[in-house]
């Protein structure tokens, strides 16, 4: 695997690698074994130079036949001696030449196999690279998304650490307010509780006069009927003495009917005068129930106006005005279930104080 790509040109394919790169290293020994590969045939070339160049200086020390016969001599020698190193150095050059022909068949063999480890290095060095930036693109991303994600998590707690602090300077007021507002409860439970006893007692003498005037209905009622009947049986005896007024005479009974007639007529006239008077006293006294329940109603509704929103909505924030419109919704609503349970009763026990009549 490629650790890193350097800046550092080199003269094999045109590429740049880093020295600790496997291609760089490969490219190093396809160079050197080239350049052994190149002395070798440098050296053999020099040496069959060298075994051409000789012959001609002996022909020149042959025709020197004025020269000292010992020196010829000697010369002889040397270049008998100098021809048998030849012939040992030409043998082993052959040897070497050999030799070098097979280290550059192998030589090349490894060239050719190098070459093809390098373009494998090369392939693979190119798909690591490209994963590397893909793996480093994903990181860059993932770090930018963090990055961002930390920011809007630091503003977060930066405006929470705020509303904190807001609500820790609003405790106090809040705790004051609680305490107004647990004051102002127990002042209408209070007054609930007294008119809660003050509609008892109205209920109670409303439940008296109501079975006083049930039972003076129903005698009333009673009379009446009994009155009715004997009407009807005075009015059925005064058509039968009327038909039989020619035959029968007159006694004192008979002449008293008359008498007894308008008595009961005024009777009742009279029981009838007192039945609508009860009716008229009933239905004052329901509407005087009414009336006092409402105004007790209304006593409770300017109370508390006049201790949770008057006299406080020019000192009071929009949180804290809100929170009070909270509340006075509430005493409104349980405000509005106790006149249900009053017009429920009123239903339950007297439905015709809700009725309005035409006297």
């Amino acid at each position: 695997m490629m650790k890193k790509i350097c800046a550092m040109p080199h003269h094999s394919y045109g590429l740049v690698f880093s020295p600790d790169c496997p291609c760089f290293v490969l490219t190093l020994r396809i160079t050197a074994k080239r350049s052994k590969v190149m002395s070798a045939t440098h050296n053999a070339s020099h040496l069959k130079n060298r075994s051409r160049t000789e012959p001609g200086d002996e022909i020149h020390i042959l025709d020197d036949t004025d020269g000292n016969f010992q020196t010829l001599i000697e010369r002889v020698r040397f270049l008998e001696e100098k021809l048998i190193q030849i012939s040992v150095e030409k043998k082993s050059l052959e040897t070497c030449h050999s030799k070098l022909k097979d280290d550059n068949h192998h030589l090349m063999e490894s060239i050719y196999s190098l070459e093809e480890q390098l373009t494998d290095v090369e392939v693979k060095s190119k798909e690591t690279l490209a994963e590397e930036k893909k793996k480093f693109k994903h990181m860059l991303s993932r770090a930018e998304s963090e990055k961002t994600e930390q920011m809007y998590i630091s503003q977060r707690l930066q405006r929470i650490e705020k509303e904190y602090e807001q609500l820790k300077l609003e405790n106090p007021k809040l705790r004051l307010e609680i305490d107004k507002l647990r004051d102002e409860k127990l002042d209408l439970q209070d007054k609930l509780a007294d008119t809660q006893a003050d509609y008892n007692t109205l209920h109670s003498e409303h439940e008296e006069l109501k079975q006083k005037f049930e039972k003076e209905r129903q005698c009333t009622g009673t009379l009446l009927d009994e009155l009715g009947k004997e009407l009807e049986e005075l009015h059925k005896y005064k058509i039968d003495q009327e038909l039989n007024q020619s035959h029968r005479p007159r006694n004192n009974s008979m002449a008293d009917l008359p008498g007894r007639y308008q008595a009961f007529n005024s009777e009742v006239n009279r029981l009838k005068e007192e039945n609508k008077q009860l009716q008229d006293m009933n239905e004052d006294l329901n509407a005087q129930l009414l009336t006092r329940c409402i105004n007790e109603g209304k006593t409770l509704v300017n109370d508390t106006k006049e201790k949770s929103l008057a006299t406080e909505l020019e000192h009071l924030t929009k949180e804290e005005l809100m929170a009070r419109l909270q509340e006075v919704e509430i005493v409104n609503i349980n405000f509005k279930s106790y006149v249900d349970k009053i017009i429920l009763t009123i239903l339950e026990k007297n439905p015709s104080l809700l009725e309005i009549r035409n006297r």
